[in-house]
């Protein structure tokens, strides 16, 4: 899936270059390709955070600056525009191959004419139990037509405009089985080979209608990996829902929604199970305990942010209680109101910009540790401040443990 003009054989020459140059055979991310991060880090755009983004989160390479180790990849804001948003190279894997994504890539190869790339993604495709016939039976009229246009006398100008038909029948039936983008790709890459032929077949379909239903799906496909990528399932399922609407038959979108089917699932049982403990005495903790974990699945389930709300002082109490005079009382710290308020506001300023705040004793000091100091990177924070969320985070945790968190 290509989304942007590129010089493909240029630039991995440029990438191979740097590579020699340095001594090191860097890894080379074409465009169009499928990447996943190894490590949590954050998307930037002209020097400024767009989001943070999870171990295993994919995007799609836009280009390769192999000088200034920076993968640029698809990404979508939230008034829906696309822009190129940067990720280290070295924060970077290929991602496993795909039959459809290999499917979909040797269509769009074909399209821009790059056709021994199509031909080698959609042969191995081809060896795919699932898509292998489909890859298969697209491969091989793609490579009658491509053998055609080599043959210059009259009968191979019939061939050309025999297996020209059978691409363009191939690009309607395609669409009857959900498979617009593979039908667009196939179609219009029917084009280049039609140029200066007489009698050439002309497409069957209603490009005017398909365009926007294929950007669409794309668009959806890219907007709900960012959404799973920041834990927000209820937007992800509505945006592949979106997708699968304008194009049934792509099965990425599919996969992704049986994907997050499982979490979807426990955030609605730690909603249910939330809402019972809440109506019992004394039950207030274990309610917030199943709000935050049901919250982690799926960050953005409607009921369960509704039900926090509710219960939004008891989740401060529980989250990030305020550092008054009782606080101090109650945790018997050695440091000063002072430096506590400013732990605070830098815990509960700097560590919510990609997240919510979790429960206080949700883990041990060595494990806030280790959280704040990976985190640190991301959210720009120095070694002073680092030192000062912690001796809050400390001080807070033994004001839950006296006091029970106000409850």
């Amino acid at each position: 899936m290509h989304f942007f003009p590129h010089l493909f054989s240029c630039w991995s020459a440029l990438v191979l270059c740097a590579g020699i140059t340095h001594g090191v055979a860097a890894p080379i991310f074409p465009d169009g390709e499928s990447v996943r991060l190894t490590k949590s880090e954050m998307v930037t755009f002209k020097g400024k955070n767009l989001s943070g983004a999870a171990k295993g989160q994919e995007f799609t390479v836009v280009k390769h600056d192999a000088r200034e180790g920076v993968v640029y990849v698809a990404w979508y804001q939230e008034d829906g525009t696309r822009v190129a948003g940067s990720l280290p190279a070295d924060a970077l894997e290929l991602s496993p191959a795909d039959a459809w994504s290999d499917l979909l890539r040797g269509a769009s190869a074909f399209r821009e004419r790059r056709y021994e790339e199509s031909r080698r993604l959609l042969a191995r495709a081809g060896r795919d139990a699932k898509h292998g016939a489909l890859a298969n039976a697209l491969a091989t009229r793609i490579s009658g037509a491509l053998n055609a246009a080599t043959v210059g006398t009259p009968a191979g100008q019939q061939a050309r405009v025999t297996t020209l038909q059978a691409l363009r029948d191939a690009a309607l039936q395609l669409t009857k089985l959900g498979h617009g983008s593979l039908a667009l790709f196939v179609d219009e890459g029917a084009d280049a080979l039609a140029v200066s032929l007489p009698g050439a077949p002309a497409s069957k379909l209603d490009r005017a209608a398909l365009a926007p239903r294929v950007a669409a799906t794309e668009k959806a496909l890219h907007r709900g990996r960012q959404a799973i990528g920041m834990h927000r399932l209820h937007e992800a399922s509505q945006l592949l829902k979106a997708g699968l609407e304008a194009e049934p038959g792509r099965a990425d979108l599919d996969a992704l929604q049986q994907r997050i089917a499982k979490d979807l699932t426990y955030a609605e049982e730690s909603y249910e199970a939330a809402n019972r403990m809440r109506r019992f005495d004394k039950g207030a903790i274990h309610a917030l305990t199943a709000i935050e974990r049901g919250l982690k699945a799926c960050a953005d389930h409607p009921q369960l942010r509704e039900l926090k709300k509710e219960m939004q002082s008891a989740f401060e109490e529980r989250t990030s209680p305020p550092v008054t005079a009782a606080f101090l009382t109650a945790t018997k710290t050695a440091n000063s109101k002072a430096a506590l308020t400013d732990g605070h506001k830098l815990y509960t300023t700097r560590c919510t910009e990609c997240h919510d705040l979790e429960l206080i004793d949700s883990r041990s000091m060595d494990g806030w540790s280790r959280t704040v100091g990976g985190m640190a990177r991301r959210a720009g924070l120095s070694a002073g401040e680092q030192a000062k969320i912690l001796e809050y985070i400390a001080a807070a945790q033994g004001f839950v443990e006296a006091t029970g968190g106000g409850q």
